[in-house]
């Protein structure tokens, strides 16, 4: 329907009903934006607020936690003679050392003939034993040979498609038995040359023969490659050495020149033979400390400018921001300079606040850094720094290690009582194994050398190396080197213990995980391996977890791990039980320094259930509610129009109806009068 207004009386009816419902609308529209305005102000500074929390939060990270501060750094006067590295549980200290000898692999070369690939050595098989040989190369004399019981003896079978140089290289390269083979032309022919993975004395080599042509002592036939008591065919052309060298005065061998146990938590590279003593300091790597205490630093700064500009007042403009004598804003900051500015309650007289070691408040209220007080801190008392920044815990015991804590973890001491310590879980084979003192031995053959098994739940299937063992502990040593070298028990990163019993001569197979995933199942076993080794296809018996209390509340063990529940007030706590004590382990203390208090206060305020999160929502309501009273406002205002439109458009139809009357009335007036005769009466 087209409505035309205005017709009968020529108003602007539309410019007077626009103006009437602007002004009626004017007061209501006002108060409703200066309210939006108001709260959204507010929504967008406590956004800002949460925001600038977060970062806050995230320049923490590098400070909360002990491994934060763990780092060593290790450094040689010599690194191209020495190379050194070290690991977290390194101790700070200065060492001497003086490198006298490397370690070397034993090297073994062939006669030398005339063709790499055509000339045929014989056939048989070539047994490869690792060990310590007394050899004296001068004399060509073999005094002995003592076997590396750790490493198994490998067998290569050589026949008429392998007798060659090439082909024996070949054989001895596929098979991975430890040994390389290399061919090297002299000038006088092309020689075959052994050469074994590892370096030192245990590892040298012995090359034994069995020659198909009869004879495997001789220099014809296969024999030309034997090396043991009753042949040395083979020329020694590197002696298998270990590495000598003295650490602080004191007298060291190692088997390889990377030297990893002789210093705890120091890895030792050695290069060459030095003149003299390298120098080595081991100390704390404080540049990562110092990177995580700046970002913490910058976090706060960043923080506190945000929090500053959202609460600021211009005396000249007389304008305010949004947050100015917020409760929230005036609460967050309030905490946050409450845990800057406490003490945390360290053992001893030294440090205990930010300003000890040179972090102190400028007139701003940003934080700053006296790096020489900061530097002196570091180098002092490194773990007293620790404690000062991160969540720590102290044990009593030394057996007890402190691993970890959550944010519900309450600060205070708790009593550890161990009910029950962690086992491990083992198999138990049969009593059938000989009397090796008395002379008895076991042969390992075709139908008794294969195994299936499952350590920890993870299944491998194992062979054993052929031969006689004349002791219980080297067939123990044989099965345990075979397992943990299986490749989806040795993927997995697991492994066992085998031991022989000699009281009740029988192998015990025992994992090296602690708790109720630990355990060993024979699976499937070779035809003779019952009667031979007492292996037998069953489960053996599971291992255990850990139990114990705190404070006389039950905690979760897992392995010799244990978690405080939600029950406890130290839930969250972990710590690793050994040693084989039980009962009262003493306390542990556990205490959150300045950075784990500030990452637990902002955990607390971000949270979605936090009291941030509640302001937003309710500013989010508001503004949603505005908008909806302003949408019942916009169909009032419409019906307001429509009223005022209805009410001036019947008035201009009765404007309309007058004039109509008055223009009838006038022309019936007009008709009475008598016509005009231009005279004068």
């Amino acid at each position: 329907m087209i409505t035309a207004t205005g017709l009968g009386s020529g108003l602007d009816i539309q410019g007077l009903v626009d103006s009437l419902v602007a002004a009626e609308r004017a007061g209501p529209d006002q108060q409703l934006n200066r309210q939006a305005a108001k709260y959204q102000a507010r929504f967008s500074a406590l956004g800002s607020l949460k925001s600038a929390l977060s970062s806050f939060q995230t320049a923490l990270s590098g400070l909360t936690a002990l491994g934060d501060f763990s780092g060593k750094k290790a450094t040689s006067s010599n690194a191209a003679a020495l190379q050194v590295s070290a690991g977290s549980n390194a101790a700070a200290a200065s060492y001497s050392i003086d490198v006298t000898q490397l370690a070397r692999a034993h090297s073994l070369a062939s006669a030398a003939v005339a063709t790499a690939d055509e000339t045929a050595l014989g056939t048989g098989t070539l047994t490869f034993r690792f060990g310590t040989t007394d050899y004296d190369n001068n004399l060509d004399v073999y005094n002995g040979f003592t076997g590396n019981e750790a490493i198994s003896p490998a067998t290569i079978q050589i026949d008429s498609s392998n007798n060659t140089l090439e082909g024996i290289m070949a054989a001895v390269n596929e098979a991975d038995i430890g040994v390389t083979a290399s061919i090297v032309n002299d000038g006088t022919g092309y020689r075959l040359l052994f050469t074994g993975a590892a370096t030192g004395l245990k590892n040298s080599l012995q090359i034994s023969v069995s020659d198909n042509d009869g004879n495997s002592t001789d220099l014809t036939g296969l024999s030309q490659l034997a090396f043991d008591e009753s042949a040395t065919n083979l020329q020694q052309t590197v002696a298998a050495q270990d590495a000598n060298l003295s650490i602080n005065g004191l007298a060291v061998t190692s088997a390889s020149n990377s030297v990893n146990g002789a210093i705890a938590g120091l890895s030792l590279t050695l290069r060459e033979v030095t003149d003299g003593p390298v120098q080595v300091a081991v100390q704390a790597d404080s540049a990562g400390v110092k990177t995580a205490i700046n970002d913490f630093v910058n976090g706060y700064n960043q923080f506190i400018k945000v929090a500053n500009a959202l609460s600021a007042y211009d005396p000249e403009t007389n304008r305010a921001a949004a947050l100015v004598g917020d409760f929230t804003l005036r609460s967050v900051e309030g905490q946050v300079k409450s845990i800057l500015r406490g003490a945390i309650p360290l053992a001893g007289d030294s440090f205990s606040t930010l300003a000890e070691i040179g972090i102190t408040t400028t007139a701003d209220g940003t934080l700053t850094i006296n790096d020489t007080r900061l530097g002196e801190a570091l180098a002092e008392q490194p773990e007293r720094l620790m404690q000062l920044f991160a969540s720590y815990g102290k044990p009593a015991d030394p057996g007890i290690s402190f691993i970890g804590s959550s944010n519900a973890t309450a600060e205070g001491s708790y009593e550890l009582v161990v009910t029950a310590l962690a086992t491990a879980g083992y198999f138990q084979g049969n009593p059938v194994l000989p009397d090796f003192g008395g002379g008895g031995n076991v042969v390992i053959d075709g139908d008794n050398d294969n195994l299936t098994l499952s350590v920890d739940g993870v299944q491998d299937s194992i062979t054993l190396s052929q031969g006689m063992y004349s002791s219980g502990e080297a067939l123990a040593l044989e099965v345990q080197t075979r397992i943990n070298n299986g490749s989806t028990i040795s993927a997995a990163g697991l492994s066992i213990t085998v031991s022989y019993d000699q009281p009740t001569n029988s192998l015990i197979l025992t994992s090296s995980s602690e708790g109720s995933g630990s355990g060993v199942e024979i699976v499937s076993v070779d035809t003779n391996m019952p009667s031979s080794l007492g292996l037998t296809v069953g489960s053996g018996v599971e291992g255990n977890d850990v139990e114990a209390t705190l404070d006389g509340v039950p905690v979760t063990g897992t392995g010799n791990i244990v978690l405080a529940g939600s029950d406890s007030d130290a839930e969250g706590l972990r710590l690793e039980i050994s040693g084989d004590t039980t009962g009262s382990r003493g306390t542990v203390t556990f205490t959150r320094g300045i950075a784990a208090r500030l990452d637990n206060l902002m955990e607390g305020l971000l949270d979605t259930e936090g009291s941030l999160n509640d302001r937003l929502d309710s500013l989010e309501n508001r503004l949603d509610d505005i908008e909806e009273r302003k949408a019942r406002l916009e169909l009032r205002w419409e019906a307001v129009r429509e009223r005022y439109t209805a009410q001036f458009n019947a008035l201009d139809t009765l404007l309309g109806q007058l004039q109509n009357t008055s223009n009838y009335l006038e022309q019936q007036l007009a008709s009475l009068l008598p016509p005009n005769t231009g005279k004068d009466k």
